[in-house]
C-alpha cells in the first residue's frame, strides 16, 4: 500500500514538472492565404490564425503608409474599396480604404486556411480636390455620397470655406459637365449622391485667419513683423514700432509693398545696416540709388506721416507691406570739378556754395552754368538758386567746361552758308 502512494505521488510530480518545462503547443498553427490581382507580390502566403486582411495585402506589396500622405491617396489605381474576400464558397467585398482611413474594423476581417483575395483596378473614380486632408482620386463605389467621401479625406482643413463647395459633374459624353454650387449651410453631406467622374473642389476661405503683416526694419525703436487689420494706417504701425531712433532718417525711408519686388539684393541688404563711416563713396551712393529706386515703393513721404501725426501722408496698409527707415546720411556729396570731391557733413541751413567751399573750392576747369543738384529723395536734377534747401544725401555735381576749338567751329559755320547759298541759287536757276 506505501509503494503504491509513493508511486501515485512520483507521477503526479512528473507530471507537473513536464507540464512546466514543455510549451502549450509543440507547432504553431498557421493558415494558407493566396493574395492574387493587381498588386506588386502576387502568391501563397502563410500566416498566424490571427491574421487580418491587412496582414495579407502587406505582403502583396501594398503597404499602409503609402496611404498617408497628401501626393498618393492609392497607388497604381488598385481598387482597395472593393477588394474581394472568398472564404470557401462565400465572396465578399471590402472597403480597405475605409478600415486604413477610417479604422473601420469591419472591412478587416480575420482570415481563414484557404482564403483567396483579389484585388482588382479602380475603372471608376471621383475626385476632391482643394482644402481637404487628403486630396486626391478615389475609387468611386455605387451609393457614394458626399459625407463618405468628406470622412475619406478626414475632412475640411482650417482655412477652407466650409460653406459652398463646386461639384463638376460630366454629361454622357464625359466631355462636358455642369457645375453644381452646393451649400452646405441648407444641404446636408449625407443627402448628396455622387456620380462617376465626379470632381469635387474645396475652396480656401481667404478671410480665415488671414495674417496680413508689414515688416519694419532699420532704425525704429521696435523693428519686427507687425499684423495689421483691414484699417490700420502707416501711422498706427510707426507708433506700434516705437518711432525711428535718433539716427532714424524718415525722410528718406522706404515705404513698399514686397509682392512688387524683385529678386532680393545682397549688396543692399549688406549696406543698408552700415554706418556712412563703413561705406566708400561708391557704396554710400549705391545704397542711395537703391532706397531712391525700391521696387513696389509707394510715393509715401514717411517723415510727414510721422510729423502730422497721421493727419497727412497716412495710408491704410496692405498685405507685404514693408517700412525700411535707414541711418540719418548726414553728409552732401560734392562731385565733378572742385579740388577735394567727397562727403562733406551736412549743416542745417547752409546753401550749396558752402559745401563747394568746404571741398576746396572750384578748379579752373568748372562749367558755373551747368552745376546741379541731385536730391537724395527724388533723384531730380535741380538748377540751384540762392533759395534752394539741401538735405542730408544730396548731391552737388560741377560739370567740367566743354573746350570749343574755333578753327573747327569757322568750318562747321562756312559749311553750313555754303550749303545754304547752294540750294538758294540752285532754286533760282529753276524758278528762271
Amino acid at each position: 500500500m506505501k509503494n503504491k502512494l509513493i508511486c501515485f505521488l512520483l507521477l503526479i510530480l512528473s507530471g507537473l514538472i513536464s507540464a512546466q518545462v514543455s510549451p502549450p503547443y509543440s507547432v504553431a498553427a498557421t493558415i494558407s492565404v493566396n493574395v492574387t490581382g493587381y498588386v506588386d507580390s502576387p502568391g501563397t502566403y502563410q500566416l498566424s490564425t490571427i491574421s487580418r486582411l491587412s496582414d495579407a495585402l502587406k505582403l502583396g506589396g501594398i503597404h499602409l503608409e503609402e496611404f498617408n500622405t497628401t501626393n498618393s491617396l492609392f497607388v497604381n489605381y488598385q481598387a482597395l474599396r472593393s477588394v474581394r474576400l472568398t472564404q470557401g464558397k462565400e465572396t465578399k467585398i471590402y472597403d480597405y480604404m475605409k478600415y486604413i482611413r477610417l479604422g473601420d474594423l469591419s472591412q478587416n476581417p480575420l482570415l481563414k486556411d484557404g482564403d483567396i483575395i483579389y484585388v482588382g483596378t479602380a475603372h471608376t473614380t471621383v475626385s476632391i480636390i482643394g482644402e481637404v486632408c487628403y486630396p486626391g482620386e478615389y475609387e468611386f463605389i455605387e451609393g457614394d455620397r458626399l459625407s463618405d467621401l468628406f470622412a475619406l479625406v478626414h475632412g475640411f482643413t482650417l482655412y477652407a470655406d466650409k460653406n459652398i463647395i463646386n461639384i463638376y459633374r460630366y454629361k454622357e459624353n464625359l466631355k462636358d459637365f455642369d457645375l453644381i454650387t452646393v451649400d452646405l449651410r441648407t444641404h446636408k453631406p449625407e443627402d448628396i449622391i455622387i456620380y462617376p467622374y465626379d470632381r469635387i473642389t474645396i475652396n480656401r476661405d481667404t478671410e480665415y485667419r488671414r495674417g496680413w503683416n508689414i515688416i519694419v526694419e532699420g532704425n525704429v525703436k521696435s523693428p519686427g513683423k507687425y499684423y495689421i487689420g483691414d484699417n490700420t494706417t502707416l501711422y498706427d504701425i510707426l507708433l506700434l514700432c516705437g518711432g525711428p531712433t535718433s539716427r532714424g532718417d524718415l525722410r528718406n525711408a522706404v515705404y513698399a509693398n514686397l509682392t512688387n519686388t524683385q529678386k532680393d539684393d545682397p549688396e543692399f541688404e549688406r549696406l543698408k545696416n552700415l554706418s556712412i563711416s563703413e561705406m566708400t563713396t561708391i557704396e554710400y551712393h549705391y545704397l542711395q540709388n537703391r532706397l531712391r529706386q525700391f521696387p513696389g515703393k509707394y510715393a509715401i513721404d514717411v517723415s510727414c506721416t510721422w510729423e502730422s501725426k497721421g493727419k497727412e501722408c497716412n495710408p491704410i496698409l496692405q498685405d507685404k507691406d514693408y517700412l525700411f527707415v535707414p541711418l540719418k546720411m548726414d553728409m552732401v556729396a560734392v562731385t565733378g570739378q572742385v579740388v577735394n570731391p567727397g562727403l562733406i557733413p551736412w549743416v542745417e541751413g547752409e546753401n550749396w556754395e558752402y559745401y563747394v567751399k568746404e571741398a576746396g573750392g572750384y578748379t579752373n576747369n568748372k562749367s558755373l552754368r551747368n552745376i546741379r543738384i541731385i536730391e537724395a529723395k527724388s533723384g531730380n536734377w535741380i538748377k540751384p538758386n540762392s533759395k534752394t534747401v539741401l538735405y542730408p544725401g544730396d548731391i552737388i555735381f560741377i560739370p567740367a567746361k566743354t573746350e570749343y576749338d574755333s578753327w573747327s567751329i569757322f568750318k562747321d559755320i562756312m559749311l553750313t552758308i555754303s550749303q545754304i547759298m547752294t540750294i538758294i541759287l540752285t532754286f533760282r536757276t529753276f524758278t528762271n
